[in-house]
């Protein structure tokens, strides 16, 4: 039996009757380099393109765009694939590394379409509190207290039932797993723990992402302070 996983804790959650008689031999696999990317993407390119299509730097920036993100070979591919997209749908005949970096940015932003539309109503709504109280702060750091005020003013307004403020901290949990957020626990000393809070995406996208479901259009409309 062979097993492949990205767990490499996955044994440990095994039977203790079952991990004895597995016997395993484990092979692990480190994360592509970008050396290792480029011969990914020279082999796979020479394939999908004519001759003299991508210029010079356009692979390299690619395996290193991918390195970045632990060696991601999907993300190389899909790189190049973008960028050669942009291209044919620009009539043009050829590949530079400002197309890569107008791909990375494409990639990005369908990435964060493609998760806040899963998202439930009520991650959304906690997420459209991150967002005000990100523009009350300025852009800084904020606390679970800050945004769980709003969130209790926020849903008054609407007619819909306030959550328990645990509840809004797994939702916040939630968002930072997505990678939509940054939260760290950070110690008040004798005032408890609390979560220290940042945007990881852009705050014009996300509001522009929010108001496309129909039920928080009226969110958009609505000036809520802490």
């Amino acid at each position: 039996m062979i097993g492949i996983l990205n767990v490499p804790a996955f044994t440990e959650l095994l039977d203790t009757r079952v991990k004895s008689s597995l016997s395993e031999e484990e092979i692990k696999f480190p994360p592509y380099n970008a050396n290792q990317l480029q011969d990914i993407l020279t082999q796979r390119a020479e394939i999908a393109f004519n001759k003299s299509v991508i210029k010079r730097g356009v692979i390299p920036l690619c395996a290193a765009f991918a390195a970045k993100e632990h060696g991601n070979a999907m993300l190389a591919l899909d790189l190049l694939r973008t960028s050669g997209e942009i291209v044919e749908g620009k009539n043009l005949d050829v590949i530079t590394v400002e197309h890569v970096r107008l791909a990375s940015d494409k990639i990005e932003t369908d990435w964060i379409a493609e998760v806040v539309k899963t998202l439930s109503l009520q991650l959304k709504i906690v997420l459209s509190c991150l967002l005000s109280t990100n523009r009350e702060r300025n852009k800084g750091p904020f606390t679970s207290g800050e945004v769980y005020n709003i969130y209790l003013r926020l849903c008054s307004n609407l007619g819909i039932k306030a959550s328990s403020p645990r509840r809004v901290q797994d939702v916040i949990s939630e968002l930072d797993i997505l990678g939509l957020i940054n939260a760290v626990k950070v110690s008040k000393g004798k005032y408890g723990n609390t979560r220290e809070i940042s945007l990881c995406v852009p705050e014009v996208l996300l509001q522009l992402l929010l108001v496309e479901d129909p039920r928080l259009k009226a969110i958009s409309n609505i000036k809520v302070t802490a």
